[in-house]
């Protein structure tokens, strides 16, 4: 507007007939030079105006409580609150004992000086508690809620850490599960908006002091594990932004840019030719370059680039994103979608383990990335994981899981090899205590105990997201209802274990629905149709999403994705097998035995004998099948669901998913390498004849062979 009006101002300044030569031009030049600075003022406030707003989200994430699960991700869920993840509050001291319900220097536990345990389980449990509706889970989160905020100092520090201690890493999680509280229930907007306001406050004068709790906090440990997730606080700033504007937003836009700029780890840094290491040579914790390197760390820095990006409106950050996942999955990548790392990213070796917790963070970092930068790839990378690569590693009943999974994991025993083996304190079975691999309360270290209820609540609440103010898009397929001001639908579905989805939408204006198309579809077997009417299908080669406009009142959608079998490649002549968003394992039988629950820090021990749940124990889990097989991979036959067959609860027990796959095989011989399966035998040479061999959903296969030789039979 103010160059608008600038215009005939300098016209009438060009036109007019001059009295004086003299007068004239320095009439003109000033007139000139006004409208360059104002020229130059419009500019850049507009330039201003742009990078003071949040780079637009591809598909908005919902509120939490907008997306519900139904059908079998409901049971698993309600299967979750009834297990491990819905007692810790009950018993597990690193919950109710913790010191963020004790105040700055009044006591209380947790198994590291991160303080982490407590906001990792609230991160979780907020959003289980209601999604699932449950008040006994949301009694929980309110006391816990309230106990923290009522224990807020005077100068706003939230947490236990006294002002010498303190550093930000933990309140990234904490502050995750107080925002989708807010969102949940509206009661809580003005508590944890104000907290969160008085932290941010001192959050600035804190950065303004010398980085102080982020880049200068005792030990130094605590402050690169702050800086390597500062992205996962940097998301709070922004909800704050988007949700609730103040006259407090300058302050938060400046505490973005400072906790960025003062990080001494930033991933857009991290993978670069030359930087990257895409074979790590040195295993240990004093690899200067562990923070990168730790496989949870790696999980969570996926984000960060597209986090950053949305401030910082960096558009070269898409490259990095998609650069940070292509090397990630190419190079310490697992079949079932998370990434490999015990403790420390390696190599591609099978028997190398993977996290619990890097799971789930991997999960919400992918799904995060697709709502932000909408390309389909990062979305079928989410639903690999949540439907793989977390389920394996609980039971059934979700009372007890692994701290590391392994590809070709044929047995889950306490293992007895030499612990201080050349190759590093931290070898999948073999670190500290040997029970890395087993199930119970806390394998090896209880960060996955607290840590890993967030998985199915965070992949529900961004299945869905909105496509500006007339559009619904379903991101991540499975079966959930979504219910905004624009529409309810309600999706129908066995997805993953069947293809067929059954929307029924109803809308007092109608809208656009638009539909995820996931990569490895087959077009000639995919059908779409729209009240009985069939539609072509049509995604959009980017996102995946096919837009389908909806009339006003109701519809019925129905959405068949066809799918084959696939079989690629991977390290040393193997292959991983998938139908769909599943992989499948060479089912290798399950023998259980059980024992009283251990410690982290005294896995050989008698066992805790005092706790209140008798469902808590240690599980041993040894195959009842060959598991040293070789296959031939053209004769791969997958055997779905029938029709109106249903699923079980809990799905992902072993034995209860419905359908397999059989393929023809023979045993190899298949040394073993420190008590589990070592590299991959080149010699296929078969003995004992062909057989048919059974592979199920790897979820449901607790021990299992998932990278596969191949022989032509």
């Amino acid at each position: 507007m103010i160059f608008s009006r600038l215009k005939p101002r300098v016209a009438a300044a060009s036109t007019a007939a001059p009295r004086k030569r003299r007068g004239y031009v320095v009439d003109t030049i000033v007139a000139l030079a006004a409208a360059a600075v104002l020229t130059y003022l419009y500019v850049n406030l507009i330039t201003w105006v742009e990078m003071s707003t949040l780079v637009p989200w591809a598909f908005a994430p919902l509120p939490v409580g907008s997306v519900l699960p139904t059908g079998w991700i409901l049971g698993e869920m309600q299967t979750m609150a009834q297990g491990m993840a819905g007692h810790e509050y009950d018993f597990y001291i690193y919950v109710n004992e913790s010191r963020w319900l004790q105040g700055p220097g009044n006591g209380g536990t947790d198994y590291s000086p991160l303080n982490e345990a407590l906001p990792y389980w609230f991160n979780g449990l907020v959003p289980l508690a209601y999604l699932i509706d449950n008040n006994r889970l949301k009694g929980q989160v309110h006391t816990a809620a309230e106990t923290v905020l009522n224990l807020q100092t005077e100068d706003g520090w939230i947490g236990p850490e006294i002002p010498s201690d303190r550093n930000f890493w933990a309140r990234a999680p904490f502050f995750l599960g107080l925002t989708q509280l807010a969102e949940a229930n509206s009661t809580w907007e003005k508590p944890v908006v104000g907290a969160l306001r008085r932290f941010m406050d001192l959050t600035n004068t804190m950065l303004r002091n010398n980085s102080q709790g982020h880049a200068i906090c005792p030990p130094h440990f605590q402050c690169y594990w702050g800086q390597t997730r500062v992205h996962d606080l940097i998301v709070s700033i922004q909800w704050m932004l988007e949700n609730h504007p103040s006259t407090q937003d300058a302050l938060l836009w400046e505490n973005m840019n400072m906790f960025y700029d003062q990080s001494d780890y930033k991933w857009d840094d991290w993978y670069q030719p030359g930087v990257y290491q895409k074979v790590v040579d040195d295993p240990w914790i004093t690899n200067p370059d562990y923070p990168y390197l730790h496989g949870v760390n790696a999980g969570q820095g996926l984000k960060a680039s597209a986090v950053v990006r949305r401030f910082s409106h960096n558009d070269s950050l898409i490259a990095a994103s998609m650069t940070a996942v292509n090397w990630t999955f190419e190079y310490h990548g697992a079949p079932s979608g998370t990434i490999l790392g015990d403790e420390i990213q390696r190599d591609l070796a099978p028997h190398m383990g993977s996290e619990l917790c890097t799971a789930v963070e991997t999960g919400y970092s992918l799904a995060y990335l697709y709502h932000a930068l909408g390309n389909n790839y990062y979305a079928d990378r989410a639903e690999l994981v949540i439907y793989n690569a977390m389920p394996v590693m609980m039971t059934g009943d979700m009372w007890a899981h692994q701290y590391l999974d392994q590809p070709n994991g044929p047995w889950a025993v306490v293992n007895t090899e030499d612990y201080s083996h050349p190759h590093g304190p931290f070898l999948f079975t073999t670190a500290h205590s040997g029970a890395a691999t087993t199930f119970g309360m806390e394998p090896q270290y209880p960060c996955c105990t607290v840590n890993h209820p967030q998985g199915y609540p965070k992949f529900v609440t961004h299945s869905w997201g909105s496509v500006g103010d007339t559009g619904l898009a379903h991101v991540l397929l499975g079966p959930s209802k979504v219910t905004t001001n624009l529409a309810t639908i309600d999706c129908d579905t066995a997805y993953p274990f069947d293809h067929t989805l059954r929307y029924t939408a109803v809308s007092a204006s109608g809208l656009d629905l638009y539909l995820r198309v996931p990569s490895w579809y087959n077009p000639s077997t995919s059908t779409l149709a729209l009240d009985g009417s069939l539609v072509a299908l049509q995604p959009d080669p980017e996102t995946g999403m096919h837009k389908l406009p909806l009339p006003a009142g109701e519809t019925m959608v129905t959405y068949t994705l066809g799918a084959a079998v696939r079989a690629e490649p991977r390290a040393n002549g193997t292959v991983a097998v998938y139908f769909g968003s599943l992989l499948y394992a060479l089912d290798v039988g399950s023998a259980n035995t059980s024992s009283l629950p251990h410690a982290f820090d005294d896995a050989r021990g008698t066992g805790l004998h005092d706790l209140p749940f008798p469902q808590v124990r240690d599980y041993y889990v040894k195959n009842t099948h060959k598991w040293n097989v070789a296959i031939d991979v053209g004769t791969l036959e997958y055997h779905g669901m029938n029709e109106g067959e249903g699923l079980p609860t809990p799905v992902f027990e072993y034995g209860a998913p419905p359908n397999y796959i059989t393929v023809e095989g023979c045993e190899i011989a298949w040394e073993l390498y420190l008590g589990t399966p070592g590299d991959v035998p080149q010699d296929r040479t078969c003995f004992g004849g062909k057989e048919t061999f059974r592979l199920v959903p790897y979820g449901s296969a607790k021990v299992h062979m998932s990278e596969l030789p191949v022989v032509k039979l």
